[in-house]
Formats: structure tokens, C-alpha cells, sequence
């Protein structure tokens, strides 16, 4: 079982907008707090499937295209690039 623990919080703005959350509701402060710790660990969730799911769709995309390697460093071809070889 694991051990209860406290929550302190000493910010008057936190302490307000979770007693606001917990009277609209009809909650306890505990309930409030959960609900919305829940809520953004949900929302951080979907967030980082959608940059995920954005981050596959790019790697297809570009995987698409060929590899070309023409054998000069950055420099060799930022020279010709620039007229500067």
C-alpha cells in the first residue's frame, strides 16, 4: 500500500482557482486537484501522439525523395553552391 502524502500549496492564486474548480464541480479540493492533474496528463498525452504521429507522417514524405550523395563535404558543395569554388 502506498503511503498517503500531503500537498501543500502556499501560492494564493493556486489555492483559489482549485477551491473556485472544486465549488463549481461540487468536489472535494482532493477530487479537483486530480481532475485536473488528469486532465492535463491526458491533454499532454494526445499532444505528444499528435507531434509523433506528424513527426511519422514527415519521415514518410522525405523518405520518399532519393538519397543523393555526390561526394562533397559542406564545404565543397556551399563553394559551388555560392560560385565561390
Amino acid at each position: 500500500m502506498e503511503a498517503a502524502m500531503g500537498i501543500l500549496v502556499r501560492d494564493p492564486k493556486i489555492d483559489r482557482m482549485v477551491r473556485e474548480l472544486a465549488e463549481r464541480d461540487g468536489i472535494s479540493l482532493q477530487a479537483a486537484i486530480g481532475m485536473a492533474v488528469e486532465r492535463e496528463l491526458k491533454r499532454r498525452e494526445e499532444r505528444r501522439r499528435q507531434v509523433d504521429e506528424a513527426t511519422r507522417r514527415a519521415q514518410e514524405r522525405l523518405g520518399a525523395y532519393p538519397t543523393v550523395d555526390d561526394g562533397l563535404t559542406h564545404k565543397e558543395f556551399f563553394d559551388r553552391e555560392y560560385g565561390d569554388a
